[in-house]
């Protein structure tokens, strides 16, 4: 039988005193405390369909939130694709789906999302593992296949955990209250042309007219706490994320091309730029946006002071290692200027950024190694808050 004295090592913590400092995090021999949530709670789902005028190519659908309804944790868009005659489904096709959704309230625009970028961060946040089961589940994913699927798409409400970037979490990102008096919430949806979600242009999917609905995470608890919780008019206030597309489209970029944007800044706190480029010459409508293209230098210049210079292609997957970019196996990340500490991590804190109303003349300066098609990006956060009478407003500032 062995026999161990660690006599010696325990006599030696008297001369490590000097890093025994600050306040006690973790004690190993005592066990967690047993706590509990504040509110219970129970999830059920209330589906309704929508009208069939609903279909690919549609513009600015309108969709408003039953008065009924009291307080959400999330909604989907569901989507019965249909059996298509030839080619493929795209991978992870529900990506691809919807253009954009706007949120209104009286009449008047919060903010606008555009879909694939949201959706493609989240999902670039993801372990190969969650991917998998995210994909399967809400993005129609399966192996190359002209089968018929679902899309379960997130409506990217301000709570909406699909508009952050913290990978899979069982917390979420609060509840929607949706009591807002005689201003309800209006969702607007912009869906896709129907050979956006396919590779074969010539075999698009078919029509979804009658084969869309709503479907909603409705919380429910005590009468007491549903009263509480759905009407926050005066006291709601969030701050999450809004993604600004800084270029009209797509633009071409040729290999070793030095492009410069000038006075293009976005207002408010910009937590990062980023290019998501693809490789050229393939039709817009058959462009997939999981794999990126990082250029080889990335900078920007401000009243001709440069503020970051990424000049070689180490220094751009550098700056995205050392912020948390890491991305998995299907979905990297693009070519990223952080202005945030750690910005792939600051999803519920503030870790800086940078406002450009400082400077009157603000450059981006990017170059790639092969000819790409590229769009431009900024992240800003955002502050959305319920007022008094129930209008919904969203601020940069």
């Amino acid at each position: 039988m062995s026999f161990e004295n660690p006599s010696q090592i325990i006599r030696s913590w008297g001369l490590t005193k000097n890093f025994a400092a600050g306040p006690t995090t973790v004690d190993k021999l005592v066990p967690p405390t047993f706590g509990k949530t504040r509110t219970n709670f129970v999830q059920t789902w209330r589906e309704e369909t929508l009208s069939a005028n609903l279909n690919w190519g549609s513009s600015n659908f309108s969709y408003y939130l039953p008065e009924s309804l009291r307080v959400v944790s999330s909604i989907f868009l569901r989507i019965q694709a249909p059996v298509i005659g030839g080619g493929y489904y795209k991978p992870y096709a529900g990506l691809y789906a919807i253009k954009a959704i706007r949120l209104l309230s009286a009449g008047q625009e919060v903010y606008q999302c555009q879909f694939d970028q949201f959706i493609r961060d989240y999902c670039e946040s993801l372990s190969d593992e969650e991917l998998a089961v995210f994909g399967r589940i809400y993005l129609g994913h399966t192996s190359q296949s002209t089968a018929a699927r679902d899309f379960i798409l997130p409506i990217l409400l301000p709570n909406s955990a699909y508009m952050q970037r913290h990978g899979h979490n069982t917390r979420g990102s609060g509840i929607w209250p949706c009591y807002t008096a005689a201003n309800r919430l209006e969702v607007q949806i912009t869906m896709a042309a129907a050979g956006d979600v396919v590779t074969d242009p010539s075999n698009v999917s078919p029509s979804i007219s009658g084969a869309c609905t709503i479907m909603m995470h409705q919380v429910d608890m005590a009468q007491a706490d549903v009263l509480r919780y759905s009407d926050l008019r005066g006291s709601y206030a969030l701050v999450n994320r809004r993604i600004t597309e800084l270029t009209s489209g797509w633009a071409a970029a040729g290999a070793g091309v030095e492009i410069t944007f000038t006075n293009a800044q976005p207002v408010g706190c910009v937590t990062e730029v980023y290019l998501c480029a693809v490789p050229t010459g393939t039709a817009e409508a058959q462009r997939q946006v999981a794999t990126q293209v990082a250029p080889i230098s990335f900078k920007v210049v401000a009243d001709s002071v440069t503020q970051k210079d990424l000049n070689t292609a180490s220094k751009v997957q550098m700056e995205l290692f050392s912020n948390g970019f890491v991305g998995n196996s299907t979905f990297n990340s693009p070519g990223r200027l952080c202005f945030a500490t750690h910005a792939a991590e600051g999803t519920h804190h503030f870790s800086g950024g940078y406002n450009m109303q400082l400077a009157s003349n603000v450059q981006f300066i990017f170059k790639f190694a092969s000819g790409v098609d590229y769009k431009r990006y900024a992240i800003q956060l955002q502050r959305v808050s319920i007022d008094s009478l129930g209008l919904i407003r969203a601020s940069l500032e």
